[in-house]
């Protein structure tokens, strides 16, 4: 009896046995398919976004116009036209998604290729533009296209300035910390972000 017990015993410890190692295998099996998978899914979920604001800046601005109609660097009378504008906007800067490229995945690692952050969006917000000291001429009328030439040189003028004071590299760190949290919320530990 005592015999029996043990060689049913032992039949269930190989039976046990046999099943852990089915299941160790089965699992990693599985898991293996996953992270062929992964890149994919990491690609759709970041493509759905297209692009990643990372930075955007608040400004109000005042821009100053005056213009006299000359002959030979003599001023003809009755031709000044001028105008004074104050206006508010905003400039967003980030990346955009659908250029990037997982360049290498593995079971903890992860490699991204994207392209450097740019200025996405730039807006001046239309309820907030106050014309002041405008002034017409007789022979040189005021139109809404010099006000837009204006605004849109001012545009130009502002995105460079903050280029130069490092606009750009903010938004390239605000994106590779938010792409490095993603990933991590994936399951990623080395993550490799790199900006061509």
């Amino acid at each position: 009896m005592i015999k029996n017990l043990n060689k049913i015993k032992a039949i269930i410890l190989v039976v046990i046995i046999s099943l852990a190692f089915i299941g160790i295998y089965m699992i990693n099996k599985n898991y293996g398919n996953f992270k062929e998978k992964d890149s994919t899914i990491i690609m759709e979920k970041l493509s759905t976004i297209s692009e990643l604001a990372t930075t955007k800046y608040y400004y109000s601005n005042i821009v100053s116009f005056k213009e006299t109609k000359k002959i030979k660097e003599i001023e003809i009378p009755f031709t000044q036209k001028s105008f004074l504008i104050k206006y508010e906007g905003y400039i967003k800067a980030g990346i955009k998604l659908d250029e990037i490229n997982v360049a290498s995945i593995n079971k903890d690692s992860i490699k991204i290729e994207l392209n450097k952050p740019v200025i996405l969006e730039h807006n001046v917000d239309e309820r907030n533009v106050y014309v002041y000291d405008e002034k017409n001429a007789i022979f040189n009328k005021l139109s809404l296209q010099d006000m837009l030439d204006e605004i849109s040189t001012e545009k130009v003028i502002i995105e460079k300035e903050l280029i130069s004071k490092g606009f750009l590299d903010e938004a390239t760190n605000n994106a590779k910390t938010f792409l490095e949290e993603f990933l991590k919320d994936l399951g990623y530990e080395d993550i490799d972000i790199i900006f061509k």
